[in-house]
């Protein structure tokens, strides 16, 4: 049988095993994670919606991002790294989408969320990334306050683990934005799923070549 349109298929041997670091200028630990909220399933289903708010302080925005990104487990993979579990699924374990936090009408850092440290790496040159994105999201989806989670991916690393990679990526990244939203629901928060990709944020002196964004979700403080 023939692939329909075609398929994703990994590369084996992969063409490389390292995933790409970012520029940083210096790191900013997040606060202790709380517990989620004990609430079921049904209760948050019927609580989201897409809506804008206002600030999210650090304590909301470390609480989303330990529980959305928090390694679960974690095993031998077929591409020479270690697949990885998380709340939202991922190609291969692989996870090649970062968050790069822009806090938006808010002179706070803008950094590339480090799950390890539960830290935010902070970006060289933060300005055009934050007046950019703040243009974006107010025309948007009208938010003069909050913070946007831009999905930076490594596409190099992808596409060297697997052929015709495109439809995994967006997979990755639709799946990502829901998983976002239901975490965010949890928390008392808003969230509001971005139609658009991104990349054009992620020049200068903050990323190479090697990253493009692939989506985004603009978070509100509820």
């Amino acid at each position: 049988m023939s692939p329909i349109d075609d398929e994703p298929r990994p590369i084996l041997p992969p063409q490389a095993t390292t995933r790409a670091s970012f520029p940083e200028n210096g790191v900013l630990e997040l606060p202790k994670p709380r517990l989620l909220p004990d609430v079921g399933l049904p209760d948050v289903l019927a609580a989201r919606r897409s809506a804008i708010s206002g600030r999210v302080s650090r304590q909301q925005l470390g609480d989303l991002l330990f529980h959305l990104m928090r390694e679960r487990c974690r095993g031998p993979g077929r591409f020479g790294v270690p697949w990885v579990g998380r709340a939202s699924p991922s190609a291969g374990g692989l996870h090649v989408l970062s968050l790069l936090c822009i806090p938006v009408g808010e002179n706070d850092p803008v950094g590339v969320y480090d799950p390890s440290a539960h830290a935010l790496k902070l970006v060289q040159d933060p300005t055009p990334v934050r007046d950019a994105n703040s243009d974006s999201v107010n025309s948007l989806c009208s938010a003069t306050a909050g913070t946007t989670l831009q999905f930076v991916a490594d596409i190099e690393f992808l596409e060297s683990c697997y052929e015709n990679s495109a439809s995994l990526l967006w997979r990755d990244s639709g799946a990502l934005a829901m998983t976002i939203c239901m975490v965010a629901t949890s928390l008392g928060m808003t969230s509001v799923v971005l139609g658009r990709v991104g990349s054009s944020l992620l020049g200068g002196k903050n990323f190479t070549d090697r990253f493009v964004g692939a989506g985004a979700v603009h978070l509100g403080g509820g």
